[in-house]
């Protein structure tokens, strides 16, 4: 807690934590961390109400949560695990996912950038090879540390180059193309239904109805673009030859371009 932090307002509580965390859960924090972030406060909408910021301002009794961007790698395994790409392995070296190339080089040991396959392509942030003089793009872009020094707090900043991430980095094209999938085989039906079904999955609520026409807006528009112009939707996704023939690809990429707004949605990024 420290002695310059806030006392407890319930002592009790605190008491009983510590108490379970030495017994039950013999210092597992993995275990506290689960009880803590599972728990109904820590779930808390960020909404404020009138009625408790006249009793509570300072929000001293926890009466609503707080709002902030996601964290450097929570932004990408959020966006891998809703595309259905997280991979769920535990353990084992760092990988090597997708970077831009000559970002990482090195003049004297020789070493290279070697890009990992398969499922180590999608693990977790926290797998991540890191090198304190060639960090992770997207991560720095986030604000993650190089680690050159230790931090006792990450800044937030919110730049444009966060922005261009997520919209143009092959990680975030190709879990856009993967969400998409899974928006047009479970929300089958009208563009309305398929971009409401995929909203949901991604919030967790179903959309407003001006979200929903907003986006139809831009589903019909990439969709006229890519119908005057289907090498772009076949380039756009990346797709094979035979892939190219499919007569409903401009529709596909059409979702996808969807698919990546919503992925880049500040709701999205943002907890609240």
């Amino acid at each position: 807690m420290g002695t310059q932090s806030i006392p407890s307002m319930h002592t009790d509580l605190l008491d009983y934590l510590a108490l379970d965390l030495m017994h039950s859960k013999k210092w597992s924090m993995k275990s506290l961390i689960k009880d803590i972030v599972m728990s109904s406060t820590y779930k808390q909408s960020s909404s404020l109400k009138k009625s408790d910021a006249d009793k509570d301002p300072a929000n001293i009794y926890l009466a609503r949560g707080p709002r902030f961007r996601l964290s450097a790698e929570q932004i990408r395994d959020q966006t891998l695990a809703v595309s259905g790409l997280l991979s769920k392995k535990m353990y084992g070296p760092s990988v090597m996912p997708f970077q831009p190339d000559g970002v990482w080089m090195t003049v004297y040991s020789g070493e290279s950038w070697a890009t990992s396959e398969g499922e180590d392509q999608y693990r977790r942030g926290l797998y991540t090879f890191l090198k304190r003089t060639s960090p992770y793009p997207s991560f720095i872009s986030f604000d993650a540390s190089s680690r050159e020094v230790c931090l006792g707090d990450r800044i937030r900043t919110n730049t444009p180059l966060q922005a261009l991430t997520t919209l143009n980095d092959p990680v975030y094209i190709e879990a856009a193309k993967h969400l998409s999938r899974r928006m047009q085989k479970d929300g089958a039906g009208s563009p309305k239904s398929i971009i409401s079904h995929g909203y949901k999955e991604l919030m967790l609520k179903s959309p407003t109805e001006d979200k929903v026409v907003a986006l139809e807006k831009l589903y019909q528009a990439a969709l006229q673009n890519f119908n005057k112009k289907p090498a772009e939707a076949a380039k756009f996704m990346a797709a094979s030859a035979d892939e190219s023939k499919d007569p409903s690809l401009t529709s596909k990429a059409a979702y996808m371009v969807v698919a990546n707004a919503l992925l880049n949605l500040d709701e999205f990024l943002t907890k609240s």
